[in-house]
């Protein structure tokens, strides 16, 4: 009860000492996703779905600083438990023109959606929603550079230390061409005290991409071409003939269309992993098909529905690994309101907005 008290005081009392915005937001995300796996060697098959509730309120002053709280709370489908995992948000944020930082317990979001699943499976998104340490994006959409810490174990008897450190970049060169780079360091520590001999453990992966990505007003809202190379080192720090520098090239090839796309990697080198069979997915967050030496991944979506408030996607993947094709089908839908004022700009209406315009033709550009 004294969390509480002081959670609303923290809140509310700033309110009479400055010239304040009171901040609201509410969020919902549903997600299922059916994976046919269950010949693979290398991950296995599941259904996974479920629903997420966001609730944030807060104060911004001067503008650009501010104070929030509030809870992200998870249910999956089916289950008998009427929450399955919650988690308190409290951050602070400061936004410009050129600068996102944030300190605490805060939402993941889209913050590091330039990194792909080599990095990060789908399973991360669903049920790992909050980041606890540290983000810094410095620059714009044409050059950026990341740079986050997230806490995700804290040492005790029963639970191993962990987490990551990562940085990231994009720069644009001219209108079509771009170059861009992702990494992190994982960290998988022992417990304390270590009565089962635990070893730490260290997964570093980096990737370096170049390109051309180029959109217009006309339906195209995007067309990716890159490649690159991706490269790590993973060791035990104990048994230290035990560790794998895994290097491989990567193609991938975008393309969305009014709301109709296709995502496309191909990935061929060494496999990646070097440890899984001791730790699984405990110390690597990326998707298992890359411990093979080849994989390739095909995604077909539709945006069903895409405006200010809410987004949704039907869409089908199929892999291509060991040999053989798995099959994978999702749905996601989004749904935000609050009280903040993105800047309106120009948009061509997806395929839905046009069967069902909301008002004016059917080809008038809608605004966001």
């Amino acid at each position: 009860m004294k969390f509480y008290k002081f959670l609303f005081i923290l809140l509310f009392f700033p309110a009479s000492l400055f010239s304040q915005e009171f901040k609201w937001n509410s969020e919902l995300n549903f997600f299922f996703d059916n994976t046919e796996y269950a010949k693979s060697r290398l991950t296995r098959d599941q259904t996974m779905a479920g629903v997420t509730l966001t609730q944030e309120i807060g104060w911004q002053f001067d503008g650009k600083h501010s104070i929030m709280g509030g809870v992200d709370a998870m249910r999956s489908l089916g289950t008998d438990k009427l929450i399955n995992d919650i988690h308190l948000l409290a951050y602070y944020q400061l936004k410009d023109e050129n600068t996102l930082f944030k300190v605490g317990s805060f939402h993941r979001h889209d913050l590091l959606d330039d990194y792909s699943d080599i990095f990060f499976q789908d399973s991360v998104k669903y049920y790992k929603h909050t980041m606890e340490g540290i983000y810094l994006r410095k620059g714009n959409d044409r050059q950026f550079v990341k740079l986050w810490l997230d806490w995700t174990g804290l040492q005790s008897e029963t639970e191993r230390e962990s987490f990551f450190v990562g940085a990231s970049g994009y720069k644009r060169f001219g209108e079509l061409f771009f170059a861009d780079f992702q990494s992190y360091m994982f960290h998988y520590a022992t417990t304390r005290p270590n009565p089962r001999g635990l070893t730490v453990t260290d997964n570093l992966v980096g990737q370096l991409s170049a390109g051309l990505h180029y959109s217009n007003s006309s339906g195209i809202n995007k067309l990716l071409v890159s490649a690159g190379v991706v490269s790590g080192f993973e060791r035990d720090r104990v048994d230290m003939d035990n560790y794998g520098t895994p290097t491989g090239g990567v193609a991938r090839l975008d393309f969305d269309y009014r709301g109709f796309g296709t995502e496309n990697t191909a990935y061929y080198g060494q496999p990646r992993m070097v440890l899984y069979y001791r730790h699984t997915n405990n110390m690597y967050w990326g998707n298992p098909f890359y411990r093979a030496e080849y994989y390739v991944q095909n995604k077909l979506y539709w945006n069903f529905i895409d405006n200010d408030y809410v987004r949704g996607q039907i869409a089908a993947r199929t892999h291509l690994s060991e040999g053989k094709f798995y099959f994978e089908q999702m749905l996601t839908l989004s749904a935000h309101i609050n009280n903040y004022h993105p800047k309106k700009v120009k948009r061509e209406p997806t395929f839905w907005e046009r069967v069902f315009p909301r008002s004016g033709r059917a080809s008038d550009g809608i605004e966001m």
